[in-house]
């Protein structure tokens, strides 16, 4: 079988610059979200340069990636580091105008497979996860092109959290058009990991479900959006997927951990000591 090429996709957000954070809070006081700047202040993360990790380790433990398209939302968003197989997409690019400026990673995520000259099989990833152990295309992809991925079945119940109400959307939406019976109180939910994705695939699902997604569009997060996992599902119930053999770590940073993991993806920053700790130990693995 003639080798896969597959490309990374990468959304990443720096919000200590002041490019962005200006237009982020002239955005708000235009449209009366003073609440959005006050989030602002408050941001979660602290002083780890994730990006900065997650390019070193994706040449270090993923050598046979491609191309990496890293979205940002303007030029001095640019990180420091650049691998020479690495692309910055503007925004603009590949999110119709009419949608801009956005300071929401679902709405980024409706439009991946707009991206100029990306492969048909691509890898998806935030800025927080990053690659601290060896990993192979078969991960990812079977021999057919198949994705990876792992779901796990749950109770919705209003008064999830925003994500859980998103996942919850894909699944109504894409049983409506599937003509698929679906439980009015179930969701599927992949890993929130890497998700492997088939642009052509991607574009199809957009196809169907656009009259779901697009009215609700918006710069900010809200509970009646779609995120990324609309089209792996679409691709589990039209195609069929296969268990994701990736072992993932979830961390918070508020209780230990350890590096004997894949991938790992840090959500927040709670405590000073683990945070300490986890600089340390990815410093060591990028070298």
């Amino acid at each position: 079988m003639e080798k896969m090429t597959i490309d990374m996709v990468v959304a990443y957000v720096n919000n200590q610059d002041i490019v962005w954070r200006n237009n982020y809070i002239n955005f708000c006081k235009k449209h009366n979200l003073n609440k959005k700047i006050v989030d602002l202040i408050g941001a979660r993360y602290g002083g780890i340069d994730f990006i900065g990790y997650q390019l070193r380790l994706v040449e270090k433990n993923m050598p046979w990636v491609n191309k990496i398209y890293l979205l940002i939302s303007n030029k001095e968003q640019k990180p420091k580091y650049i691998p020479s197989n690495c692309e910055i997409i503007l925004h603009e690019r590949f999110i119709p105008y009419k949608h801009l400026p956005t300071f929401n990673s679902t709405t980024i995520e409706m439009f991946l497979y707009n991206i100029p000259n990306l492969s048909e099989h691509f890898i998806y990833a935030n800025d927080d996860m990053l690659p601290i152990g060896k990993l192979e295309p078969s991960d990812f992809f079977d021999e057919s092109g198949k994705i990876k991925i792992s779901w796990r079945e749950r109770e919705f119940s209003y008064g999830v959290s925003m994500y859980g109400y998103q996942c919850y959307n894909n699944c109504i939406a894409i049983a409506k058009e599937l003509k698929i019976s679906w439980k009015p109180n179930r969701i599927l939910l992949p890993e929130h990991s890497f998700t492997p994705m088939i642009k052509s695939h991607c574009i199809t699902a957009f196809a169907l479900l656009k009259k779901h997604i697009v009215p609700h569009i918006r710069a900010f997060r809200t509970e009646f959006q779609y995120n990324q996992y609309i089209y792996p599902l679409y691709e589990h119930l039209v195609y069929g997927t296969i268990d994701s053999p990736i072992d993932f770590l979830y961390t918070e940073l508020d209780e230990d951990f350890d590096f004997n993991h894949q991938i790992i993806c840090v959500n927040c920053e709670h405590k000073k000591d683990l945070v300490k700790k986890f600089i340390k130990g990815i410093e060591e693995l990028c070298k």
